[in-house]
């Protein structure tokens, strides 16, 4: 996924996966924003990071009913270890504060540290239909922001987890004054868009549409 922000060459639509699997630490963190959202109406949002080799997400940043922002500064730093002479400390830092230490062997410490933005997933609150709870899908914002970044995805949360992947036929000239919130539909995101898209149940895997 990085390689492809930064060339700029993205997946072709036949090579992206039927299916992708998360670990549970991810679910925790969706299942998280998920019921906060529910319980007040505001979105929430997290990012992912890879970060020296391990997939991290960043705290819950809350927004409004609308929209939400994050921004957060993700850091790994290798220490000399105050204890266990011949090993060093990692010290996995978000927005200043170090969230985890393990101890490294000198010899395993990486030359690099290497620390990457993956994607955001933000949450939409339900709205009262007859009824029965009803989730927004994705805005056409939402979509604009895609697809004029150097992002590859993007993430939904609702009752269930949504993902679009940007591919290889994205078009990156479309005109966005001509489509509306209403236009953001599967086919739509298919056909016109060429995105990719999956969606998962809560702690399942995710399927290609």
């Amino acid at each position: 996924m990085v390689g492809w922000r930064e060339s700029g060459v993205y997946p072709f639509p036949y090579n992206l996966p039927s299916s992708i699997t998360f670990p549970g630490d991810f679910w925790k963190d969706v299942s998280k924003i998920y019921k906060d959202t529910g319980q007040d109406g505001l979105e929430r949002a997290i990012a992912l990071f890879w970060a020296d080799g391990e997939l991290v997400l960043t705290s819950v940043v809350k927004g409004d009913d609308q929209s939400v922002r994050s921004n957060h500064n993700i850091r790994v730093n290798y220490v000399v270890h105050p204890t266990r002479q011949g090993y060093l400390r990692r010290e996995l830092m978000i927005d200043g504060k170090v969230t985890k230490r393990t101890d490294v062997y000198h010899k395993k410490a990486p030359k690099k540290v290497t620390v990457e933005y993956l994607f955001n997933m933000h949450t939409h609150p339900a709205q009262e239909f007859n009824g029965k709870k009803v989730y927004s899908f994705f805005s056409l914002q939402d979509i604009k922001s895609l697809i004029l970044s150097q992002a590859v995805v993007t993430g939904l949360v609702t009752d269930k987890l949504w993902l679009l992947v940007r591919t290889s036929e994205t078009p990156s000239n479309i005109k966005f004054e001509n489509f509306t919130d209403a236009d953001v539909t599967i086919e739509n995101l298919k056909e016109k868009f060429k995105l990719g898209i999956y969606e998962a149940e809560f702690n399942k895997k995710a399927f290609r549409k």
